[in-house]
């Protein structure tokens, strides 16, 4: 990345730039020590350093000194792995850019697919059959992933942050019913039965967390977004997150909500097409209007389903293809074509 690549309102800060605090560990808590090694005392800075909510975890912690920097903080977690925390404006222009991943990601999709359905097939509860069934929630779900801090400090749950109190099991049926991010309440019912099943056994594994892996030695482990992001890495062989899968099935969605879409607007001739459409996309994702238009559906994809004249495309049988249903391949051709 270059600094022709930062949003005017932000500061490029490079790996080499050291210019900033250092968090130490004290009796009854932390305190953040300048390039000097002198205590911070400016309460306007101590005030930004506890918004950004820095993991206790985490060591080795970098505290960028410019409070416009594209990257705020930077520490190591548990199991050494390089953790950062960008500024807000940086993760938005982070995300809307994510829009030009989606045709690789596409392409890649059933290569991950045919990875997870393997990795799924594996005797027991390893690690990796754990990710595999919380990378086939995202696919088929498209829910957000989690996140530690949003638990710790909003009480907000994804993916990976769900405890069994967030199931609700009948024997027959098994929903998720839970606080997502903004405070918005989600009861996600998982329809497919191999799933609900699959999410029943991991469940029961020691512990609080219901998606839990047995590690080498016997012993019941959590798993966290970081897990889940570098397996998805693992599997597409890019850069791709979870966040991709959220993304993908907005787009996906656009597709197979238009009919219903064109329905509400022949019903109320006032009402636009995109309008309708991003209506109910935002409703099945839980978002609002404005973020699911903003970050959830491909601005190509609602440019050209949008349309008066708009037809649905041929469908491909080639075998590469034989991992996309129909809406997918609409959504594959529209991107490339774009």
């Amino acid at each position: 990345m270059q600094k022709a690549d930062i949003p005017k309102e932000l500061v490029y800060v490079s790996s080499f730039d050291r210019e900033g605090f250092k968090r130490e560990k004290t009796n009854d808590g932390f305190e953040y020590l300048d390039l000097q090694g002198k205590p911070v005392r400016d309460k306007a800075i101590l005030k930004r350093i506890d918004e950004l909510v820095i993991p206790p975890i985490w060591e080795d912690v970098w505290i960028c000194k410019n409070a416009k920097g594209h990257v705020q903080a930077i520490g190591y977690d548990l199991k050494g792995r390089k953790q950062y925390i960008y500024h807000p404006k940086w993760s938005e222009y982070r995300q809307q850019n994510k829009f030009s991943q989606l045709p690789l990601f596409a392409e890649r999709l059933p290569i991950i697919r045919e990875k997870v359905a393997a990795d799924l097939r594996k005797r027991g509860w390893p690690k990796e059959r754990v990710l595999a069934l919380t990378v086939k929630m995202l696919d088929e779900y498209y829910l957000r992933i989690g996140n530690l801090n949003y638990k710790k400090n909003n009480e907000t749950y994804g993916l990976t942050t769900l405890r069994r109190k967030h199931l609700n099991d009948n024997g027959k049926s098994l929903s998720l019913t839970y606080k997502a991010k903004s405070g918005k309440y989600r009861n996600v019912s998982v329809s497919n039965p191999t799933l609900a099943k699959l999410i029943r056994e991991t469940s029961d594994l020691p512990g609080y967390e219901v998606f839990r892996y047995i590690d080498e030695d016997g012993k019941s482990q959590t798993i966290d977004s970081s897990d889940v992001n570098e397996y998805i890495k693992e599997l597409s062989e890019g850069d791709f997150t979870a966040k991709v899968f959220r993304t993908w099935g907005g787009s996906r969605l656009s597709i197979d909500y238009l009919e219903d879409a064109k329905k509400d607007v022949e019903e109320n001739p006032r009402r636009k097409i995109e309008t309708a459409l991003v209506q109910r996309v935002a409703k099945k994702l839980g978002n609002t209007v404005s973020i699911c238009r903003d970050y959830y559906i491909h601005p190509k994809v609602l440019e050209v389903v949008a349309q008066p004249e708009f037809k649905m495309p041929r469908i491909s049988n080639a075998k590469k293809y034989q991992h996309l249903d129909n809406s997918e391949q609409v959504v594959l051709k529209i991107l490339m074509e774009g």
